[in-house]
């Protein structure tokens, strides 16, 4: 299947009214009547037709970002039973999958040397490889897949709901705090048993996405704000956005590039002890100095003169 992205030379960080340009321009240019009898034209507007039909629109952009197309997930449900097949049940299967329930990647078994690394990435959890009993009570196949996280949902918590190569959905509860690396547990959801044993279970590795301004430092999240020199020097209240909502920050007179302040109970949420948002402050001149700003900078430096670099 081809990605409809890079079909209409665009990146996933497009908007709509992008597609929307990208698609009407291409189209123009690989119409068949302006082309006529040139079918590496006629293929090329096929292509741009088929990708538009999938981004046109957010709802359908939004199911093909989510790997939820008829396309998609005969792709996935193709791809776990070849891998099933090609493992005969000899070791733990290891998923690279799906981005926010999203399409699915990558997969190894264990032919390709993942029963030693699986049994590596758990042994931190004290488990370790599965005896194998004799007879029909063999357990299935523990499962380890990889899932995406928004910064935003790390910090608050989130319900999400993701589909595994089987077709089979699962409700995930993202718990508040949670970090790259860490691992959510679900019980009897991993492989079945080749006999009458119990399934094994399903392990969803979680990798955090950074967020642009914001950092996470045990339990606090840090943001950077830009004022202006006048309110450095004058103070103000400043409006700073958080991963709930913007507030009001008082800023006190006298700030310099990189003064903290504190925003209580905005870092990592949590009843028991809530994180609380730092805002690095950075003053910022203006890219163009008026003629009179200058003069009256001057007039201001006979006055109130300073050294920042012997003041502390």
């Amino acid at each position: 299947m081809k990605d409809p992205y890079q079909t209409l030379g665009l990146t996933k960080q497009a908007t709509q009214e992008d597609i929307k340009n990208a698609y009407r321009a291409m189209a123009k240019k690989y119409h068949p009547d302006l082309n006529p009898g040139n079918k590496e034209a006629e293929k090329k507007f096929k292509d741009v037709a088929a990708a538009y039909e999938l981004l046109g629109t957010p709802e359908s952009r939004g199911k093909f970002d989510r790997g939820e197309t008829p396309e998609q997930m005969q792709e996935q449900q193709q791809q776990y039973q070849q891998q099933a097949r090609s493992s005969q049940r000899t070791g733990p299967f290891y998923y690279n999958t799906q981005q926010d329930g999203g399409r699915y990647s990558h997969s190894f078994g264990e032919d390709v040397g993942m029963g030693d690394i699986f049994e590596n990435l758990f042994r931190q959890t004290g488990r370790r490889g599965p005896s194998r009993p004799q007879g029909g009570d063999i357990p299935g196949e523990d499962q380890l897949y990889q899932m995406e996280v928004d910064f935003k949902d790390s910090i608050l918590g989130a319900d999400r709901e993701i589909t595994l190569p089987t077709g089979k959905k699962l409700q995930i509860k993202i718990p508040p705090g949670i970090d790259t690396g860490k691992r959510l547990r679900f019980r009897g959801q991993g492989g079945p048993s080749a006999g009458k044993g119990p399934s094994g279970d399903a392990y969803i590795e979680v990798t955090v996405r950074p967020l642009a301004g914001f950092r996470r430092i045990d339990n606090n999240v840090e943001s950077d704000l830009p004022i202006s020199f006048i309110e450095g020097i004058l103070g103000a209240e400043v409006q700073v956005p958080t991963l709930d909502g913007s507030v009001i920050l008082k800023v006190p007179p006298g700030v310099s590039t990189g003064s903290r302040l504190r925003i209580r109970g905005k870092g990592v949420a949590s009843a028991k002890d809530p994180g609380d948002q730092i805002v690095v402050l950075k003053v910022v001149l203006p890219k163009q100095i008026n003629p009179e700003l200058q003069e009256a900078v001057r007039a201001w430096e006979g006055k109130y003169s300073y050294n920042p670099r012997v003041e502390s």
